[in-house]
């Protein structure tokens, strides 16, 4: 799985690193089908100050995306995490009803 990690005036800390070697990891397991994923953690100054993680999932020649903001980039991770899973579990779905 291809994973590439950007950050816009962000250092990135021990714990993001585990939270996102766990999802991978999940990922793995249960998603095959997603081959590679772009996050993006960055500090905004624009309208909404506060934290905002951007995921990009490519599974199946398709691009599922989340983005989410929040005070803290940890909450702002976790949350992305959790969207882009529930993004790529609609898609395993779809796929499953279109393909009977």
């Amino acid at each position: 799985m291809n994973v590439d990690i950007q950050t816009e005036h962000v250092v990135m800390l021990p714990e993001w690193h585990r939270m996102i070697d766990e999802w991978l990891e999940r990922c793995r397991k249960w998603h095959p089908g997603v081959l590679g994923i772009d996050l993006t953690l960055r500090h905004g100054e624009r309208p909404q100050p506060g934290e905002e993680v951007e995921a990009v999932a490519t599974a199946c020649g398709r691009s599922l995306r989340a983005t989410r903001h929040a005070a803290l980039m940890t909450l702002a991770l976790h949350d992305v995490l959790d969207a882009l899973e529930q993004e790529v579990l609609v898609h395993e779905a779809l796929g499953r009803t279109f393909r009977h």
